[in-house]
């Protein structure tokens, strides 16, 4: 058997209850969701389902890319020169 990973993430406690509910009645562990989540993220190689509505942060992101107006950069050091300028 792989070696599992332990890890710590910050959830919206009321999804966390809603679907643990949900979860228990697949005998499901929430562990076990989420490695069912990332297994098919795995296999997809994406999102296993449609993100239909972006964020306005990352609509903005989209119409930056599609306009040309991104900056570009050789390297790690000198995006970091720039960010710190």
């Amino acid at each position: 058997m792989i070696a599992r990973r332990q890890t710590s993430i910050k959830v919206d406690p009321i999804a966390w209850d809603n679907a643990k509910e949900i979860f228990k009645e697949y005998n499901l562990t929430v562990a076990d969701a989420i490695n069912i989540f990332l297994n098919k993220v795995r296999l997809e190689g994406g999102l296993p389902f449609d993100m239909k509505v972006p964020s306005d942060r990352l609509q903005n992101a989209i119409d930056e890319v599609k306009s040309g107006d991104t900056v570009h950069y050789n390297s790690v050091e000198d995006m970091m020169k720039d960010l710190k300028a």
